[in-house]
């Protein structure tokens, strides 16, 4: 009987709950927490994940993560924001190569709610990483090198510097640098006591408590040079034999006495003399002009880091010259009737510099990229913001366009030059007297916004055929032309401009033979100038 009753009530249960909708479940049901993966992880830093799932109409629970070296979990996060039912928020402060545990925490008030535990493990510490390095500055037996510690592998950096082999008998060399290393920065090294014309191999390296990393090397090739450990060894050290180098490179300090001997080995002597030296190239980027010993030339002594008057004066064999990377000063005509030198190169600390003349095959004056007072465009020296010409290289040759940055330009700038082919930008609407004047010059395009052609600017420009004068040009000066083998001048103006009484007059008389260009239906009006009507040929462009 028992049995029976049993029975019915198991049945009776089993109805009711089967006539139960889930509109009837509780609605006190406690939330779900989960803890997801955690991303972004780093050496210190890591992102933890998590989603809460609600049940029935509970209110979402006050959400925090909990987390640790350990399984306790330690530490706890300020108050999660959700974004739906998920949340997430970025720990710092972690230690590298370690394992941590966390987990989603919650609260609603009734209960203290807890997901699942996690682990990650954070990146590891390692050892740093170096970029390879790259030539700054170098002399004849030194280099200066710069790198980048581009990882510190989360560490200080202990030590970092170059290795140095000498490819030849594999002997390497440490060389520290001489800052303190860190990510990021660049680091530059001065590595010197390296032989004459021999290939070495640089490599950077660096160290931390991980361990040390070398980097990838650079190869490095000496030039032929001279170091002077004091000043006046130059002659000793040079010897018999001083008449036969052809190029040459010096390190070290160098007085009067020295630059005296490497005068002579250029060709010329103290007293102006000739001698049998050949020396045409010349890197003085190492060499320290210090004051001290006898006179480099007539009654001229060293000065501290100045480039002297005529101290390569007349020296007809030098070629270039890689003035002292300390020079502060060159003087005026320092390079007098150096008439075969080619370039000369300025460097960064020069910070007054004043022409030579007579140099006849002058074609290129370098600067330093670094020196902030003067600056070389195409071989021609120009004050820091290329407004002024300073110094042209009267032996630079072919076309030459001059910057749109110039603002003027003065007396005799181009006395004596060697281009074929010269514009002028339009810009410019002022120019010195004699600008071209006994230049090679055989076409010049003047500004279109230049009004005065000034006295004598072609004067004795003996290969001059082609002038190109500009729509704004209204008076043309005395002598402009003068000596000057014209065959076509072009103008853009409308009306003839003023010309004065000499304007046009020239020795031999080029106007039987050349060709006046004017703009289209003016030619009646230059037929009409007294001046003008003088040409020989008026046509319309």
């Amino acid at each position: 009987m028992k049995t029976i009753v049993l029975s019915l009530l198991i049945i009776i249960g089993m109805a009711a709950l089967a006539s139960c909708s889930s509109e009837d479940l509780p609605d006190n049901f406690e939330p779900k927490l989960i803890t997801g993966e955690a991303s972004g992880i780093t050496r210190t830093e890591a992102v933890l994940t998590g989603e809460v799932e609600l049940q029935g109409s509970t209110d979402m629970p006050e959400l925090s993560f909990r987390y640790g070296t350990s399984d306790q979990m330690e530490q706890t996060t300020g108050t999660l924001t959700p974004t739906g039912n998920k949340v997430q928020m970025q720990v710092a402060g972690l230690t590298p190569g370690t394992m941590y545990y966390y987990s989603l925490q919650g609260s609603n008030g009734r209960v203290n709610l807890t997901g699942n535990t996690m682990t990650f493990v954070t990146v590891p510490n390692d050892r740093p990483s170096v970029g390879v390095p790259a030539v700054l500055s170098q002399g004849p037996v030194s280099v200066i090198v710069e790198y980048e510690i581009t990882d510190d592998g989360n560490e200080d950096i202990t030590a970092t510097g170059c290795y140095v082999t000498d490819m030849a008998d594999g002997n390497t060399q440490k060389v520290e640098a001489e800052t303190e290393g860190a990510e990021g920065i660049k680091m530059r090294v001065r590595i010197d006591g390296l032989r004459q014309n021999a290939t070495y191999e640089i490599k950077a390296y660096a160290a931390n408590n991980e361990g040390e990393s070398v980097g990838e090397p650079l190869t490095f090739v000496t030039s032929n040079a001279v170091l002077l450990a004091e000043a006046g060894e130059f002659e000793e050290l040079m010897g018999d034999g001083k008449y036969t180098y052809t190029s040459l490179s010096i390190a070290g300090p160098m007085n009067g006495d020295d630059l005296r001997c490497l005068r002579q080995m250029m060709g010329r002597d103290v007293d102006g003399t000739a001698t049998p030296g050949q020396l045409a190239e010349v890197n003085l980027a190492d060499a320290h002009i210090v004051e001290g010993g006898g006179v480099y030339g007539s009654s001229r002594y060293t000065e501290n880091n100045v480039v002297g008057y005529g101290l390569f004066a007349d020296c007809n064999s030098l070629t270039s010259v890689t003035l002292p990377s300390d020079a502060v000063k060159i003087e005026k005509d320092a390079f007098m009737n150096c008439t075969s030198i080619k370039t000369i190169t300025i460097p960064a600390s020069a910070a007054s510099i004043s022409p030579s003349s007579g140099c006849t095959s002058l074609a290129a004056i370098n600067v330093s990229a670094a020196n902030t007072a003067y600056r070389s465009i195409d071989g021609v020296l120009f004050d820091a913001a290329a407004t002024e010409i300073l110094w042209f290289p009267i032996g630079k040759q072919g076309d030459y366009t001059l910057p749109a940055s110039v603002k003027s330009i003065g007396d005799y700038a181009f006395q004596g030059c060697h281009i074929t082919r010269f514009t002028l930008p339009d810009n410019l609407t002022q120019i010195g007297q004699a600008v071209f004047f006994d230049s090679s010059v055989e076409e010049v395009v003047m500004p279109s916004n230049l009004r005065l052609i000034p006295t004598a600017t072609f004067q004795k420009c003996s290969r001059l055929k082609t002038v190109r004068l500009g729509a704004a040009t209204e008076l043309i000066s005395n002598y402009v032309f003068d000596g000057c083998p014209l065959t076509d001048l072009y103008i853009d103006a409308q009306y003839p401009p003023v010309c004065n009484s000499n304007a046009l007059t020239s020795t031999p008389d080029f106007l039987p033979t050349c060709t006046l260009h004017v703009p289209k239906g003016r030619k009646n009006f230059y037929k009409a100038d007294a001046s003008w009507k003088r040409f020989g040929t008026i046509v319309e462009e």
